[in-house]
């Protein structure tokens, strides 16, 4: 683990160098640019917003407008994503260097962290934009929205990173989890509030996201924090589990390396 930590420090330069020169090809040739980071997230809430103020479909009511309900609910869910499939891609995304340079390979995961760092700081500020027009006001909870969004962030680099030897080697991991994420979302209180009744409101009761998710909305939309004990012991799972990540990258990545050099 020290090990690893030391080869987080030494690499940060070189992760800085290549985050730079991702963000700028990515957005060069572009002619949105930055914007097409929003633009999934807008278009998803987009159609749910629409459905339910033609009528389509009935939903419960929120405690916020439901317009900014569903942005900030995609919104999250969209990093949650990106922190998923970050250690993956990013391993995918380098093979070259990664077979011709010998360099401390957690350089990879502190380039996809920048680049994550670099999209949530764009929907951010479409969120805090939101919130101004909807005449949102904040709340003392709002001092937790930095430190639950990065623990989870945290919590899902770390499953990302533990699953990405079995993903490098067997392309169905990375294909797979675009599908799960979005089957997983409707289970959650994305894009809807948990029912007072019925299948789903079973289901959703037992699943972790919803508690992680309508706490992080609320830090954000004045609400208060409702399930307090859940994130000391989410804490504490958490921990455990990025010293695994740690772990299984350090011992990981040079059989990974071979294997791509082969």
């Amino acid at each position: 683990m020290l090990k690893s930590l030391k080869g987080y420090r030494s690499s940060f330069h070189l992760a800085k160098q290549l985050a730079r020169r991702d963000i700028t090809s990515q957005h060069r040739q572009s002619i949105f640019g930055i914007f097409w980071v929003i633009l999934p997230v807008i278009m998803n809430a987009m159609v749910w917003i629409f459905l339910q103020s033609s009528g389509t479909i009935q939903l419960t009511p929120t405690n916020i407008p439901y317009p900014l309900f569903a942005l900030v609910g995609t919104a999250i869910w969209s990093i949650f994503g990106e922190c998923l499939n970050m250690p993956m891609g990013t391993i995918n995304g380098n093979r070259g260097i990664i077979t011709k340079i010998n360099f401390e390979k957690e350089a990879l995961i502190s380039l996809g962290l920048i680049k994550i760092g670099f999209n949530f700081l764009i929907k951010l500020t479409m969120i805090l934009f939101f919130i101004l027009y909807f005449q949102v006001i904040p709340a003392t909870s709002m001092l937790l929205f930095l430190p639950f969004l990065f623990l989870v962030m945290l919590f899902f680099i770390s499953i990302g990173i533990i699953i990405s030897p079995i993903g490098i080697l067997y392309n169905d991991i990375s294909k797979f989890i675009p599908i799960g994420l979005q089957l997983l979302m409707y289970i959650t209180p994305v894009l809807y509030v948990i029912p007072k009744s019925g299948l789903m409101h079973a289901i959703m009761k037992i699943n972790p996201l919803s508690y992680i998710i309508t706490d992080i909305r609320n830090t954000l939309t004045g609400m208060p924090i409702e399930n307090g004990f859940f994130w000391l012991g989410f804490l504490v799972v958490t921990l455990f589990l990025s010293l695994i990540a740690m772990v299984v990258y350090r011992v990981s990545m040079p059989i990974i390396t071979e294997r791509m050099s082969a």
